[in-house]
């Protein structure tokens, strides 16, 4: 705080302005000199503003800090006065302006400041990467458990025996690497342990979800070659002629199908697919909705 103008090393009163935070921490918002009018010899001070004081309050100035953070007690120890000058001064006082700067030592420098932002940036993707490591080590772990049991309930019509075995073994060995060697590894190494049990898995899987499929495919298409046989009476002749033959050979070629499939294990890839079925029907109802001369 200062420089204080006019003060000639004597005791000054100094108004000043205090600011508390909500993180506990004080700050100097203003200050002021506290000049009386009768001491007031420098013309080139200008009055901020002006505080009467009461003309009995002889010590009312008693409790104001003074810029070394003592107390002003002048004003105790002078006898009162009744003359008409010192009333006239005791009457008001000025508020003189005193600069005030803030100086922050300890801080961050512009650089410090961005280097501490890369640090945290770093630190950021690295917490990133060790999550994404063990979503899937979690990935990993829960296929091998939920294999397991899938593999002798829900897929073991699916898989032959020797499939079950190797599959076993697979699972087996993948979740003994996981509690030892494996159990610090990289996203990558857990990731392609997880594309390698897939690849023995994943025939099985789609034979058991293909048999569902299959067997809606083909109530479909039967339901879609019945209402076609329906209502081709009321077409005309040579385009009932034409669809009916289209008809008839998709309605051999999915019996012939069925009856194969029917004859075949469920462990082994069957000789059509839900797709294969799709296909069909698609193809009959272009040759129903096709445009005849």
């Amino acid at each position: 705080i200062g420089p204080l103008l006019g003060s000639q090393g004597s005791k000054t009163r100094v108004k000043v302005g205090l600011q508390l935070n909500l993180h506990g921490i004080f700050s100097i918002e203003s200050a002021r000199m506290i000049k009386d009018h009768a001491d007031d010899h420098d013309s080139n001070l200008v009055a901020m503003d002006v505080d009467p004081v009461p003309e009995n309050s002889e010590n009312s100035d008693s409790t104001n800090f003074v810029a070394n953070g003592a107390e002003d007690s002048t004003n105790k120890c002078d006898p009162p006065q009744n003359s008409a000058d010192h009333s006239r001064k005791d009457k008001a006082n000025r508020r003189i302006p005193i600069p005030v700067n803030e100086n922050i030592y300890g801080g961050m420098t512009t650089a410090e400041i961005s280097e501490a932002c890369d640090k945290e940036l770093q630190l950021a993707q690295q917490d990133r990467a060790v999550e994404l490591t063990k979503e899937k080590k979690n990935t990993l772990e829960s296929y091998v458990y939920e294999t397991r049991s899938k593999l002798f309930n829900t897929y073991r019509s699916f898989a032959s025996e020797p499939e079950r075995n190797d599959i076993s073994r697979s699972l087996q060995e993948t979740e003994d690497w996981l509690y030892e060697d494996g159990d610090d590894e990289t996203e990558h190494a857990y990731t392609s342990k997880l594309e390698d049990l897939k690849k023995l898995v994943d025939p099985i899987e789609n034979r058991y979800k293909d048999d569902e499929e299959r067997a809606q495919a083909i109530k479909d298409l039967s339901t879609f070659i019945s209402n076609i046989h329906k209502f081709s009476d009321s077409l005309p002749l040579q385009y009932k002629e034409y669809l009916i033959d289209e008809t008839n050979k998709v309605e051999q070629w999915l019996t012939e199908k069925v009856q194969q499939q029917d004859s075949y294990p469920k462990n082994i890839d069957p000789i059509f697919w839900s797709s294969d079925i799709k296909r069909a029907s698609h193809h009959l109802q272009q040759k129903q909705n096709v445009d005849l001369p």
